[in-house]
């Protein structure tokens, strides 16, 4: 086995691993925070938007690459968390690493708990990362285990998480300072979508009303290729925002990866800015 399948398990031996409180941070200082050591945020005064910036990209699959493939990915069962040798499998098969399943992550209390307790059913030994995680959301009041069973105290509640700029390591790829803004404009975006319910309605009217059918066509292949669930109706209209929008970085996403020219993709920009002048995030727009 490669060390895909051996790491989880090794790291459940030490538990000397926890999250931090978490402290108060706005976009830009959050933008430029730098930590060898994992920190914990909330984001601009928003009880319901967590943040936890990760040093490496390995540290941050460790703790989500589990709920990555039970809840977004194609190929994974829905009804039951992988276990360790099942995780590394599934994580070879659609060409990924433990450090590059996801470069970010966004995740609703309300998934989460579904993974916990799926998680429990299983009999899956946790990372530590995932029980420090399990036990940020219990200390914060966001979960709770009642009759046995984990249940969402505040399930719209979204937990963010994203690596620091960095130049790299044995398994763990480099993270530029383009790469971190691009990750934490595009999480941001997704907990907008999950805590602003005027902005998320908008998005699906863009969607349903505003892209054309071989648009949307053409956004769902995009995703599909990275294993997100096209059939995700939810999951599709949320990530195309943060593609179409939050996404700078032209290595994750431009107009020849979805098969659109670049004037549609800059027509569609122009109209959701046009219907709706006053989206928020704005200063993720400067």
């Amino acid at each position: 086995m490669g060390w895909l399948a051996l790491a989880p398990f090794a790291l459940a031996q030490d538990d000397g691993y926890a999250l931090p409180a978490a402290q108060g941070i706005d976009y830009t200082t959050l933008l430029n925070n730098r930590n060898d050591k994992v920190s914990v945020f909330d984001y601009g005064g928003r009880s319901l938007i967590l943040i936890i910036d990760f040093p490496t990209l390995a540290e941050q699959g460790s703790m989500f690459n589990r709920v990555v493939a039970l809840i977004e990915r194609i190929g994974a069962p829905r009804e039951r968390v992988l276990n360790n040798d099942e995780l590394a499998q599934f994580i070879r098969s659609v060409g990924k690493t433990g450090a590059t399943l996801a470069y970010g992550n966004d995740f609703l209390v309300a998934e989460l708990v579904v993974f916990f307790n799926l998680a429990d059913m299983g009999g899956i030994q946790l990372t530590v990362q995932e029980v420090a995680l399990r036990q940020l959301l219990i200390d914060r009041r966001l979960m709770a285990l009642r009759n046995g069973f984990y249940q969402a105290v505040t399930p719209q509640a979204v937990v963010l998480s994203l690596p620091q700029e960095n130049t790299g390591g044995p398994g763990n790829p480099p993270v530029s300072a383009l790469a971190r803004r691009t990750i934490l404009m595009h999480e941001i975006s997704h907990a907008e979508y999950y805590t602003n319910p005027l902005y998320a309605n908008y998005c699906r009217q863009f969607w349903r009303n505003v892209l054309t059918e071989n648009q949307r066509t053409a956004f769902r292949g995009f995703l599909s290729r990275s294993s997100y669930n096209p059939d995700h109706e939810e999951m599709m209209i949320n990530e195309t925002q943060a593609y179409l929008l939050y996404t700078p970085d032209a290595r994750a996403f431009n107009a020849k990866l979805i098969g659109l020219k670049d004037k549609e993709v800059e027509d569609l920009r122009a109209r959701f800015w046009g219907g709706f002048p006053d989206a928020p995030l704005a200063e993720l727009r400067r």
